[in-house]
């Protein structure tokens, strides 16, 4: 079975006026469908850098210097060659960590995700985009999809706006879903219904997932696997369980220790 996923050797470069800094090193890592990776590890650890790689939303002076990253099989970026068009949006759905970075303040929500699926599919019949806009509204599990199409961001919860950008990353129904801190700025609360959301989209859309984040236990809950990444490099990647059980890692082992307890 072709990985949903496939990076290999990913070295990601920074060009500075020091001269050129290394971001990511060596980075290797694969998903299947219907699977959840987590990457953890501390801020800079080069997380963001990774997941912004796949789809080619890297800073103007980062560029990947060496290695390779496969969706589907097809090999959208290597030294000298990008194809990120074909499966941003797509193939591939990104959720921020902020709502700020996905939605428009000054549009309601339903033209917005419309927008994004006529992007995509630029020949659905406006009836139709309406009715699917719609649905996946309903499917991020708002009772009255049609109200909410009608609100400005403003006018919704922090919540509320999560759970609308989730939909926007989701309505071109893409095989690949990247989550970047999605849950970050949200009360505990909250966070608990978009975890079980995004966890119920992966299992009934047969899709693979990667989430970013700097919590191991909102990682323990979601993620079949983990990738601890610390200065640029991957250190530990495994099951969840092996992870959080039976960490080879010294670092990985600290991240444990440093877990709050009552």
């Amino acid at each position: 079975m072709t990985a949903l996923l496939d990076i290999q050797g990913l070295t990601i470069t920074a060009a500075t006026s020091r001269g050129a800094v290394p971001l990511v090193r060596d980075v290797s890592m694969s998903l299947d469908p219907g699977e959840v990776l987590g990457i953890v590890g501390e801020s800079g650890s080069g997380k963001t850098t990774t997941v912004r790689s796949i789809v080619g939303l890297l800073d103007p002076n980062v560029s990947v210097t060496s290695g390779s990253i496969s969706v589907l099989g097809r090999t959208v970026s290597e030294p000298g060659r990008e194809d990120y068009e074909s499966i941003r949006g797509r193939h591939v759905g990104v959720i921020f960590q902020g709502t700020g970075s996905s939605l428009d303040p000054l549009m309601r929500v339903g033209k917005q995700i419309i927008e994004v699926l006529r992007r995509h599919r630029r020949q659905i019949p406006p009836a139709q985009a309406k009715q699917t806009m719609l649905e996946t509204i309903g499917a991020m599990g708002f009772a009255d999809p049609e109200r909410v199409a009608r609100s400005y961001p403003h006018e919704l919860s922090g919540g509320m706006r999560q759970r609308v950008s989730i939909a926007l990353a989701m309505v071109t129904r893409p095989e690949l879903l990247i989550a970047d801190e999605c849950t970050s700025a949200l009360d505990v609360t909250t966070q608990k219904s978009v975890i079980a959301l995004l966890s119920s989209l992966v299992s009934e859309n047969d899709m693979g997932m990667i989430f970013v984040t700097h919590d191991l236990m909102l990682a323990q809950e979601l993620c079949d696997r983990i990738c601890v990444m610390r200065r640029g490099q991957v250190v530990e990647l495994g099951t969840t369980e092996q992870v959080m059980e039976s960490p080879r890692e010294d670092y990985t082992k600290a991240l444990l220790e440093a877990i709050p307890s009552w």
